[in-house]
């Protein structure tokens, strides 16, 4: 992995262009940190994070000088992917919190987009619920070719874009855990917003960096990651989704279920502390033990007029 470039852009507020801000972490980088893995899914937490600052007017957090999107392409491209079992955990939290949304659908229901789809893993719970046809794009090769022979196929290599669709008009898009992670929600959301079908509807998980557990943890907790280039609040969500056209705004908090030894990995311990915690856990055969808990996830809901 090659190191964080000097060339970053400049912005600001990536939501509502606000420019009063405040400050709320110091940027922590440090180029010998960086691997093949620091632009993964589900790693083990750096702490390293850019600069980040406080819209005063919508209270997003975000990075001012983020990396080009050149870089970021380039990055996510070329990461490895060691998260299979924990993707597949995640998927079936993601079902569960959106499944009392979609029965506002008919039983005819189009086509279903997810972007940032990592392996696939939601793919096949959205066919089963009468999804057709079900696209993912993701970035990553390496996610990509660790999906299913069955489920590659449906997965687009690239960055969401209203004309990647081919004059696809969905019903549904999800982007679970992505908005973090890219330069300009904002035109990520518009574009959402023109390539549904009226009626359609967006899902958004994101962090939430007001819950509870993420205030306590401050900049300890697994939020704050260079991946990161803005951390949602409830008001900055229902910012973004109304700006670009949203209507029927609604939130709720995610429970995720992970095994104890993924939980214990996000945790800010020592590394040498952890890794004795999960020799222990091993040998009492509580490492795979699923645990859910409320970790401070957004689920937000949009629809089309």
């Amino acid at each position: 992995m090659k190191p964080l470039p000097t060339i970053s852009i400049e912005r600001s507020c990536p939501i509502c262009g606000g420019r009063t801000y405040e400050q709320f972490a110091d940027k922590r980088i440090a180029d010998e940190r960086f691997n093949e893995f620091t632009y993964s899914s589900r790693k083990q937490p750096e702490f390293m994070c850019f600069r980040l600052v406080r819209c005063k007017r919508c209270d997003l957090v975000y990075a001012p000088n983020p990396p080009s999107p050149e870089f970021l392409g380039s990055a996510y491209s070329s990461a490895s992917y060691d998260s299979q079992v924990e993707a597949q955990d995640a998927a079936k939290s993601y079902a569960h919190a959106l499944q009392p949304y979609i029965s506002r659908f008919s039983e005819e229901r189009g086509a279903a987009v997810d972007v940032g789809a990592g392996n696939g893993a939601l793919l096949p719970w959205l066919q089963k619920q009468g999804f057709k046809p079900v696209i993912g794009i993701e970035p990553s090769l390496a996610a990509i070719k660790a999906a299913h022979p069955e489920i590659a196929p449906l997965i687009l290599c690239d960055m969401f874009s209203e004309t990647l669709l081919n004059n696809i008009h969905p019903t549904l898009i999800c982007s679970f855990m992505t908005l973090e992670h890219i330069s300009d929600p904002k035109a990520f959301a518009s574009n959402a917003f023109k390539a549904l079908q009226p009626g359609g509807m967006v899902a958004i998980i994101v962090h939430n960096w007001r819950a509870p557990l993420n205030r306590l943890l401050g900049l300890r907790s697994p939020i704050i990651d260079v991946e990161h280039l803005q951390l949602f609040s409830g008001n900055s969500i229902d910012s973004l989704l109304r700006q670009a056209g949203f209507q029927a705004i609604q939130r709720t908090s995610l429970i995720n279920t992970y095994p104890l030894d993924y939980w214990l990995k996000l945790s800010p311990l020592p590394t040498s502390f952890k890794q004795i915690i999960a020799l222990l856990l091993k040998r009492v055969a509580l490492a795979k033990l699923p645990l859910s808990i409320p970790v401070g996830n957004m689920l937000a809901i949009g629809i089309k007029p």
